[in-house]
């Protein structure tokens, strides 16, 4: 493996994990936000019970299924 494969691969490699982080907080922040004003429970509550395990499973979410739709825009090869 070469020099500018190692590099395309960490790249990609960044991009998809820091574009899966990013979304999977924002969504599970926003999960935990609404049924915290929907049900009325506390904020502690809310962020460790809900907001933490959407925010796991929305990140697998992404690793797996990112990379095509990043392919298809052109910000991965």
């Amino acid at each position: 493996m070469n020099s500018r494969k190692k590099i395309e691969d960490i790249r990609k490699i960044i991009v998809v994990g820091s574009i899966s982080l990013g979304s999977s907080g924002l969504y599970a922040f926003l999960l935990a936000g609404v049924s915290r004003i929907v049900f009325g429970w506390k904020e502690e509550f809310c962020l460790v019970f809900i907001g933490l395990p959407s925010f796991l499973v929305l990140f697998v979410v992404h690793i797996a299924l990112l990379p095509r739709y990043l392919r298809k825009a052109g910000l991965i090869d």
